[in-house]
C-alpha cells in the first residue's frame, strides 16, 4: 500500500513538472513547448461564415464574421497552437454557395512566436496580412497597445490616428492602410473611449466606447471594414483584442 501511494505522488509530480504556464496567452496545457501560436481576424468587407484551416485541419469550429476573433478576445484564449514550420493556411466561406473567394496562404511559423492573421480587401479579392506580434510585459502600471490598420477602400484614403479621449492624445499617429504601430504604453484602470481619426484632424471615423485597458497587459486595436461604409455588414469599425 505504501508503494502505491508513492507511485501516485510520483505521477502527480511528473505532471506538475511538465505543465507550463504561458502567462495566459493560451489555455494552460501540457505539450505547448515547441509550438507556434496563431489567431485569426477576418477583416475582408462583409466577411461571414469564415473558417481557417492549417494544412487542411480546421482551426475554428464556429464560423466568423468581419471583426470576429479566433480563438477569442480574452487573455486565456488569445492564441491557438500549431506545429511550427512551413504551413498552408486556407480561409474560406462555408456557405453552400459561397459569397467569398477562398484564399490560400503559404507561410512559415517559428516555434515560440505569436502570429496574427488578418484578412482584408473585398469578398472576391481576399488577401491576408500575417504579423508576428513581438511584445514584452510592461514593468509598470501601463498597458501595451498596438494599432493595426486594415481598412479597405478602392480609392485613395488618408492615413489615420488612434485617439484616446481619456488620455486626450493620440496613442498612435499617421498609420497608413495595411500599416501598424509598435506596441505603445497606455494608461490603465480607467474607462476609455477610442477614436480612429483621419490623421491631423478631430473627425472620428470610428468610435469604441467603454473599454478599460488592464495593467501589465498587451492589446491589438484593429481598424477594419470599408472606409466609406458607416452602417451595415461592411461598416468600418474597431476591434480590440488581448494579446497577453
Amino acid at each position: 500500500m505504501k508503494m502505491k501511494y508513492l507511485y501516485i505522488l510520483a505521477v502527480i509530480g511528473l505532471f506538475t513538472a511538465c505543465k507550463k504556464d504561458f502567462d495566459g496567452r493560451t489555455t494552460e496545457s501540457v505539450g505547448t513547448e515547441n509550438k507556434a501560436f496563431i489567431r485569426f481576424v477576418p477583416g475582408s468587407v462583409g466577411a461571414a461564415r469564415n473558417f481557417i484551416s492549417v494544412d487542411g485541419a480546421l482551426l475554428n469550429g464556429t464560423p466568423l464574421a468581419m471583426g470576429g476573433i479566433f480563438p477569442g478576445a480574452s487573455t486565456v484564449t488569445a492564441f491557438a497552437t500549431i506545429t511550427p514550420g512551413a504551413r498552408t493556411l486556407r480561409v474560406f466561406d462555408s456557405a453552400a454557395v459561397p459569397m467569398q473567394t477562398p484564399l490560400s496562404i503559404s507561410a512559415t511559423f517559428d516555434a515560440g512566436k505569436f502570429y496574427s492573421v488578418y484578412t482584408y480587401d473585398t469578398s472576391n479579392a481576399v488577401k491576408a496580412l500575417i504579423q508576428n506580434d513581438v511584445f514584452t510585459i510592461p514593468s509598470d502600471s501601463t498597458a501595451n497597445v498596438k494599432f493595426v490598420n486594415i481598412i479597405y477602400s478602392s480609392s485613395a484614403i488618408p492615413n489615420v490616428d488612434l485617439y484616446s479621449r481619456r488620455k486626450r492624445a493620440n496613442i498612435a499617429s499617421n498609420i497608413a492602410p495595411l500599416g501598424s504601430s509598435n506596441y505603445i504604453p497606455h494608461l490603465t484602470g480607467l474607462t476609455d473611449t477610442l477614436e480612429v481619426r483621419s490623421t491631423g484632424t478631430t473627425t472620428a471615423l470610428a468610435v469604441f466606447n467603454g473599454h478599460t485597458f488592464n495593467a501589465k497587459r498587451t492589446y491589438n486595436v484593429v481598424f477594419r471594414g470599408r472606409y466609406q461604409s458607416t452602417a451595415g455588414t461592411m461598416s468600418r469599425g474597431i476591434t480590440i483584442m488581448a494579446t497577453y
